[in-house]
């Protein structure tokens, strides 16, 4: 899904595809990044099961894209149904995002 969509969010427990709602990074001092090419298998599935250890009322989901510098970035996410825009947006801020992602539009929302 990261090659062919560009990113994905899945939820944490199943890896079924999340498709509708507001995904928001809610805890970036748990997000990985590195380089495309320099993907481990590894160090993925350790971030996964570290993410799953987690209660669920912390992050129910789990979000993967690629950035325009070829930065991958896999975060813990919480999924706001989407008539819940602006507490998405609120969580955003609270956050320290620059954006949040609308699912089934398929589009980053920037937070103001």
């Amino acid at each position: 899904m990261l090659d062919s969509h560009g990113g994905f969010t899945v939820r944490l427990r199943s890896g079924e595809r999340v498709a509708s709602g507001i995904s928001v990074a809610t805890r970036p001092s748990r997000s990985i990044s590195f380089a495309r090419d320099e993907w481990s298998d590894h160090t993925v599935d350790e971030w996964v099961l570290a993410a799953a250890a987690q209660p669920i009322w912390r992050s129910s989901a789990i979000g993967g894209w690629v950035d325009p510098f070829g930065t991958v970035w896999l975060d813990e996410v919480r999924v706001v149904p989407a008539p819940l825009r602006a507490l998405a947006m609120l969580l955003g801020r609270v956050s320290n995002q620059h954006c949040v992602f609308d699912l089934e539009r398929r589009e980053s929302l920037v937070v103001r």
